[in-house]
């Protein structure tokens, strides 16, 4: 089920857990789990969390967003514009549907698709 659109800002796809904070990518990560780190919004002090996650979400922001630039560079899918997501502290939404931290979601930096499995 797609839950929600953005641009494709990195080629790639991308299954992991959830991660709403570059400290919930360093604990998923140290458990050898996959990450894909979703924010509303990056910057170039977010590239050690990107290294090591398996993919990206940029709600606000295009393609030429540092988060963006730093996911390219790194060969991680990401996604960027995804002007229907809403990102809290503790989950995602996009109309009636929500996520949660910790729960499995697919990206695709190509197409700029995020699945709910």
């Amino acid at each position: 089920m797609i839950l929600a659109k953005g641009q494709g800002a990195s080629p790639g796809r991308a299954t992991g857990t959830l991660a709403l904070s570059s400290q919930a990518v360093s604990d998923l990560t140290a458990r050898g789990t996959p990450a894909i780190y979703v924010r509303n919004e990056m910057d170039a002090e977010d590239v050690s969390t990107i290294r090591a996650c398996v993919g990206i979400v940029i709600a606000r922001g295009g393609i030429t967003a540092d988060g963006a630039i730093a996911a390219r560079s790194l060969g991680k899918p990401c996604i960027v514009g995804c002007s229907t997501l809403i990102v809290t502290a503790t989950e995602i939404r996009a109309g009636d549907v929500r996520l949660f931290a910790g729960a499995s979601i697919t990206i695709d930096g190509t197409t700029g698709d995020i699945i709910k499995p």
